[in-house]
């Protein structure tokens, strides 16, 4: 693909023009300009600039063709994007339309390398039994996790004994923050408030499968979302 030093947005033509030939048989650029949401003269130039290149066949007002190595860029493009969607839909949990609208945002920032080691966590995630506790744990807590709503978030300290919730934001002015970071308290942890001594102000929680006893000073600074 380098050899082709084609810019995001011709990728984007390429990965359309592929879709577009496999759905129907056909690209004509009226489809091409709908499917992207651009202007008629934009694509012209992208599809001038794509023909220069030996990426497609193209004559105005005739369909749009792959030629061989068009094929070939459209396929790794194409594997990319499917690859990066199905981490986003199937590992993060997403809703189609946003892992969708991820992979294609990040598509074109990351190399091959990045790229490789993410299909590599997807698949051993996904596919491999010695992950399948990891499984459970992420099919329980991703659809917990959503954009920061200040007023759903309530302090830790704040949860009454048997709640759980999910630690959204821990405030910087925390003394010894990584300290609680070690222990597991940063954002996306789910925990559950499993009770708080008699006496003083030490509440005990259960954070990955362990407890641990925290000062109910500091999980003042520790913002979380109640789940259910």
């Amino acid at each position: 693909m380098e050899k082709f030093a084609l810019s995001s947005s011709m990728e984007d033509y390429l990965e359309t023009i592929a879709l577009l030939v496999e759905e129907s048989g056909h690209a004509h650029t009226k489809e091409i300009a709908e499917k992207l949401k651009v202007k008629m003269p934009s694509v012209s130039n992208a599809l001038i600039a794509l023909s220069e290149r030996g990426l497609i066949n193209y004559q105005p007002h005739s369909p749009v063709s792959l030629t061989a190595a068009g094929a070939e860029v459209a396929s790794v493009i194409r594997h990319r994007h499917n690859s990066l969607k199905r981490f986003f839909s199937e590992l993060l949990l997403l809703a189609e339309n946003e892992a969708d609208e991820a992979a294609c945002k990040v598509e074109h920032t990351i190399g091959e390398k990045v790229m490789s080691r993410i299909v590599t966590l997807s698949d051993a995630v996904l596919e491999r039994e010695d992950c399948s506790e990891l499984r459970k744990y992420l099919r329980k807590t991703m659809p917990q996790i959503c954009a920061e709503n200040a007023e759903k978030l309530i302090p830790l300290a704040d949860l009454k004994e048997g709640e759980s919730g999910v630690v959204v934001r821990v405030a910087e002015s925390l003394r010894g923050v990584k300290k609680f970071a070690d222990l597991g308290l940063v954002s996306g942890t789910l925990l559950k408030l499993e009770g708080s001594a008699p006496f003083g102000d030490l509440l005990r929680i259960k954070v990955m499968g362990c407890s641990l006893s925290l000062r109910r000073r500091d999980a003042a600074y520790i913002w979380v979302r109640k789940t259910k």
